[in-house]
């Protein structure tokens, strides 16, 4: 066991510049802020969990520090972090890193972009803190799942807060021994349980939003001079025994500030569990290939990894929309009587609707864990579809759309900004945002930009 895996780590973040970045790491970072945003303010206004944090922390907030992602007001840094994650997380449509099973973007971007425009921080700064966060994340949560995941830890919320610190801290230019503490004092509060996705799956944004919220809050007391636990990824009763058990530091340390990880995250173009994309992949594909008549089919077989059916096989029908984003058989019959698998189509009148209802009761599950590699690198599905006639079609799909062996194009990523901006924004102003994101690099204040987000926004409907 390597005895200063948590200096290194602060060594790391406190070293990290700008100019170690490669073209193709900032572009990444560039995308991480460009589809949180997105995601953000779709949250912010299609879910209700954001709208009641605004409600609980707008009476204790004289602080107009940081833009809350769908408003035009601002609140304390510690509040926008809080409330922008969870708004990230609400419709399961944020990036995240299939090694890490996590979602790194939720954590990190409201925690970097809340405390840059408190500070008024540079493009360069905020994408540097959101690499070092990233590279956290995935590190530290790369090298304890999947004994992590299997405790029923919620990779989010737990590792998310070490990211959000470390990202945190950068913003705020701490030293090495500070960047310590501040860990220390993340990994106290680093929380998350995945029971949310069986039951109240409106919380589960929550474990981003305070991962975030928990995050700015261990940078700030660090900032102050408060002490955090030292040495708290390896000691004794620290991180990893705690979280995980059995857990590979090699894996958290190896090429540390020479390799970034940031280019490998996913992004989502359904608002679900990452583990349905690939079933959802395969009953698009067959429902544009085949033209296919959903009256005719008999029954459906969907084979997939067992990390998937743990989040996702469900036995009844969705009861409202957080529900529908863990429920596996209601989102390839989605996808089959749709024809489509967007914002629009994970509403609650899919989930009344009869004739995705009937087609639910005609889903099976096989569990087969050979459509989970970590050494070929593929989490993968299979559909089969039998119809009345006995005649059948399948498809399998081992990689999603939106990893980087399968990436979503350009134009994805567009239209996907588009669909979650709406009729937020004008055309115009929608496509002023994404330009003076994709010039991060030339800001000298990140206030130009969130000021920007903010004019002409008001409390959504």
């Amino acid at each position: 066991m390597d005895s200063k895996v948590t200096e290194k780590l602060a060594d790391f973040i406190a070293r990290l510049e700008y100019s170690d970045l490669t073209a193709a790491v900032i572009d990444a970072a560039k995308e991480a802020v460009l589809d949180f945003i997105a995601v953000a303010i779709a949250g912010f206004r299609k879910a209700r969990l954001p709208k009641m944090l605004m409600d609980c922390t707008l009476p204790m907030n004289g602080e107009t520090e940081s833009t809350i992602l769908g408003m035009n007001q601002k609140i304390s840094a510690l509040h926008a972090a809080l409330i922008n994650g969870t708004s990230g997380h609400s419709l399961d449509l944020d990036d995240g890193h299939r090694q890490a099973l996590g979602h790194p973007g939720v954590c990190v971007v409201p925690a970097a972009l809340a405390l840059a425009e408190s500070s008024g921080s540079s493009g360069p700064q905020l994408l540097t803190a959101i690499v070092a966060g990233y590279e956290i994340f995935i590190r530290i949560a790369r090298s304890m799942n999947p004994s992590l995941f299997s405790r029923g830890f919620h990779t989010t919320g737990v590792c998310g807060t070490m990211a959000a610190a470390a990202a945190a801290a950068k913003v705020l230019a701490l030293n090495p021994e500070k960047i310590s503490d501040t860990l220390g004092i993340g990994a106290i509060q680093s929380a998350g349980l995945l029971v949310v996705v069986h039951s109240g799956q409106m919380m589960k944004p929550l474990n981003a939003g305070k991962a975030a919220y928990n995050g700015v809050l261990s940078a700030m007391l660090a900032h102050q001079g408060a002490d955090g636990s030292q040495n708290v990824v390896e000691e004794k009763d620290g991180f990893g025994q705690a979280f995980a058990g059995d857990w590979d530091p090699a894996l958290m340390l190896d090429n540390l500030g020479n390799q970034f990880s940031t280019t490998e995250c996913y992004r989502k173009l359904y608002p679900s569990c990452r583990h349905s994309h690939a079933a959802i992949d395969a009953a698009l594909f067959l429902n544009k290939k085949e033209k296919i008549v959903v009256e005719n089919i008999q029954k459906i077989i969907v084979t997939t990894y067992p990390a998937a059916l743990k989040l996702t096989q469900k036995e009844n029908m969705p009861a409202d929309e957080p529900a529908a984003r863990f429920n596996l058989a209601f989102a390839v019959s989605l996808a089959l009587v749709k024809g489509r698998a967007g914002l629009a189509e994970f509403s609650m009148e899919s989930t009344t609707d009869p004739r995705i209802q009937q087609l639910f009761e005609k889903v099976h599950f096989i569990s087969d864990p050979s459509f989970e590699s970590k050494t070929d690198s593929f989490r993968g599905a299979e559909l089969e579809i039998i119809f009345s006639n006995n005649t059948a079609v399948k498809h399998k799909v081992l990689l999603p759309k939106g990893e980087p062996e399968n990436p979503a194009t350009p134009d994805d990523l567009e239209e996907k900004f588009k669909s979650c901006i709406g009729d937020f924004w004008t055309a115009p102003k929608t496509k002023a945002v994404m330009g003076a994101i994709r010039d991060l690099e030339h800001s000298d204040d990140i206030r130009i930009l969130t000021k920007l987000i903010r004019e002409n926004a008001d409390v959504p409907t």
